[in-house]
């Protein structure tokens, strides 16, 4: 009962925020059912994964601009309109557009936290890996098709085109953003006078930089 009641204030909290998904096939996108990716990982009419950046929802402490913090929030995020989608009402329970969002960090032994920010002079949704006054440390996430690279035949199964993630990085100060590389240039960029101690942390702990989860870890090290 008091579950029941805490969905129906936060639902009614949040409706200056959100605008409704609409119908499913006003979702639809280059025949992709964002409705349906949303909650089931869509894999139908030939396209295998979601355009949305987490194959399953995940849950997520959630900050609105007016100051409300709300916990456990089922959330996605779909990279190519730069929208945070919602679930108020159960997996079932048609998603919704979050609005006027602030921030929101994902509930997890390594949370994630996303913010709006400017990379090239427009607004858009990152990873936060690391930040201080002076500078911020983000993860652009993105999601695109690949096409199948075999000829179907009638030796071959079924065949989809597959959404896969990339990830880029950028180094952002006020409102100048740069990309930087994942490669011993790159990290000599980042790193500074600490360039050899941060690759010797790379090879001692085994650390991916080209990973988000890698990346951070490395510049944490070098602004310590």
């Amino acid at each position: 009962m008091v579950k029941k009641v805490y969905w129906l204030t936060f639902s009614l909290m949040l409706s200056l925020h959100v605008v409704n998904a609409q119908s499913v096939s006003s979702l639809k996108q280059n025949e992709v059912d964002y409705g349906r990716a949303f909650r089931f990982n869509a894999k139908s009419d030939g396209v295998k994964g979601t355009p949305f950046l987490y194959d399953e929802p995940k849950s997520a402490k959630v900050s609105l601009k007016g100051g409300k913090v709300y916990e456990d929030i089922p959330f996605n995020i779909l990279p190519e309109k730069e929208e945070v989608y919602i679930q108020t009402g159960g997996v079932e329970s048609e998603p919704l557009v979050l609005k006027n969002w602030e921030w929101l960090q994902t509930l997890e032994d390594e949370p994630k936290l996303f913010r709006m920010e400017y990379i090239d002079g427009k607004q858009r949704i990152v990873e936060i890996l690391f930040e201080n006054d002076k500078e911020k440390f983000v993860a652009l996430h993105s999601k695109y098709l690949v096409e199948p690279t075999v000829l179907k035949d009638g030796y071959t199964g079924p065949q989809y085109d597959t959404y896969k993630q990339s990830t880029r990085f950028y180094r952002i100060s006020g409102l100048s953003s740069k990309e930087f590389k994942t490669n011993n240039s790159g990290i000599k960029e980042i790193a500074g006078p600490k360039y050899n101690e941060a690759m010797a942390f790379i090879k001692s702990n085994n650390i991916k930089p080209d990973r988000p989860s890698g990346m951070k870890q490395l510049l944490e090290m070098i602004h310590r």
